[in-house]
């Protein structure tokens, strides 16, 4: 979520709403919801301006949670610290903030996968959308 994707960001923002509720309410379908989410993503991320690695890591963790699903928590953790890392790179903002946060908690408390997940996707897609609205 908002990576430089410009005109794809309401589209990004959009998903990110859907896959949080979506997580919240059937917690169960979580790897599946977030393999296709990250791959969409991905390609999003690939398909719009700016920087492409994080469409790539976004490509690479979505197949890697469809693959391997015993690793989701550990894989989403990275994911979210990486990109973090790189929104950091560019200024410090709300959205890079949160997106740390939550990947350092899913190290911290994995248990808690589905809910800081949908949490997470659900705040970043407000914000996403605040951005374009």
């Amino acid at each position: 979520m908002g990576f430089g994707l410009s005109m794809l960001g309401p589209l990004a923002a959009v998903l990110a709403l859907v896959a949080g509720i979506i997580i919240l309410v059937k917690p169960r379908i979580l790897t599946t919801v977030i393999g296709i989410y990250l791959i969409v993503v991905g390609i999003l991320g690939l398909l719009g301006p700016g920087s492409n690695l994080v469409g790539v890591i976004a490509l690479i963790a979505g197949v890697l949670v469809l693959v391997a699903p015993g690793i989701i928590s550990f894989v989403i953790a990275i994911y979210l610290i990486a990109a973090a890392i790189i929104m950091l790179i560019g200024a410090v903002s709300a959205q890079a903030v949160i997106t740390l946060v939550a990947g350092i908690l899913i190290l911290v408390w994995p248990r808690l996968l589905s809910y800081i997940v949908g949490i997470y996707l659900i705040l970043a897609g407000v914000l996403g959308l605040i951005v374009f609205f």
